[in-house]
């Protein structure tokens, strides 16, 4: 019978202990532990915060998009009322850009790229469960077709040309109202099973997402699967919590991390979600409800929230950074 060499080209390293570099692929024998290992892909739920730069305003309850932790966009907000500020961040520092045309909070978000985003919904000074939708191109943000459903504290997933809007409420409901955009308009869809606010969501497409927490009016860890057409109730998350905040570009990987546990409470859990299951990960430094998030599960970025201590407007900005890779031994069982 071949032996490893024959098949492979080359014997199994023996290693006294496990490297610090590596390259994913790796096969070798720890004779210190007596454990054959590999080194895997690191990516999500490996990973940990980093601080990054505050933001220019502090602020509670905006809107998030872009494509990683060195290029996204943060935008609306209360730093005091309903703002329009909006943000660039490009990995080192935040830049402001131009506003919103109408300056809301609890808004829902989408968009993978910073020059194309999507802001919707929300509460407004003029509107307490607002239905404008604006589109942004890198420069302006422009007034295009608005929800179906006036809500605020509602999620949102996808692109600026294919994105949902799920959930949300009005002023004593708890909303399972979903609406997909296709770019040009929206259209209401299959409801949630479990309507709420204060939810989070993550995936790239109007067809395929996943939504997760919320309040309902009671805080819960419901977690759904969306398929185009329904939704599946599918694993809680471990800690129920609404104000959520949540980050993934897929609906088989995705971050719940911070959020209210309770009305005088904050968290800093996070968890990672593979497609069928959470798994808590590294905590976040400073525990908020009501972020502004984007990015995929690898490559995060969080920024404001609302502290309960010292301030309630949060400025701070916080990167999930996946490990390299990851080491896994080898059983056979």
């Amino acid at each position: 019978m071949a032996g490893y060499k024959e098949i492979k080209g080359f014997q199994v390293q023996t290693r006294t202990e496990d490297p610090s570099e590596g390259i994913a692929g790796d096969f070798y024998y720890n004779s210190t532990t007596g454990q054959f290992k590999t080194i895997n892909d690191g990516g999500a739920p490996i990973g940990t915060w980093a601080s990054g730069a505050n933001l220019n305003q502090g602020r509670y309850a905006p809107g998030g998009a872009g494509a990683s932790n060195t290029s996204a966009l943060i935008f609306g907000g209360f730093p005091n009322g309903p703002g329009a500020q909006t943000e660039f961040y490009n990995g080192s520092s935040w830049t402001e850009v131009n506003d919103l045309n109408h300056g809301r909070g609890y808004i829902g978000a989408a968009g993978t790229a910073y020059t194309a985003a999507l802001a919707f919904g929300g509460n407004s000074a003029t509107a307490a469960t607002d239905t404008r939708t604006e589109s942004y191109n890198g420069s302006n943000w422009t007034e295009v077709s608005e929800l179906n459903t006036g809500r605020y504290n509602l999620a949102g997933t996808g692109t600026n040309t294919s994105a949902l809007a799920i959930g949300g409420g009005t002023p004593g409901a708890f909303l399972a109202i979903n609406e997909s955009w296709n770019g040009s308009s929206w259209t209401e869809l299959g409801d949630l099973n479990t309507g709420r606010q204060g939810l989070g969501a993550a995936g790239i497409t109007n067809t395929s997402a996943v939504a997760f927490g919320g309040g309902t009016p009671s805080n819960t860890g419901a977690t759904e699967l969306w398929d185009g057409s329904s939704w599946t109730e599918v694993s809680d998350l471990n800690s129920a919590r609404r104000n959520i905040g949540s980050t993934g570009i897929s609906s088989t990987a995705a971050l719940a991390f911070a959020g209210n546990p309770s009305p005088t409470a904050v968290s800093v859990l996070t968890e990672a979600w593979d497609g069928s299951s959470w798994t808590e990960v590294s905590d976040m430094t400073t525990g908020r409800g009501n972020l502004g998030s984007a990015g995929p599960s690898t490559a995060a970025i969080t920024a404001g929230g609302y502290d309960l201590q010292p301030a309630p407007f949060n400025n701070e900005t916080e990167v999930f950074v996946a490990a390299d890779f990851q080491i896994k031994s080898v059983t056979t069982s």
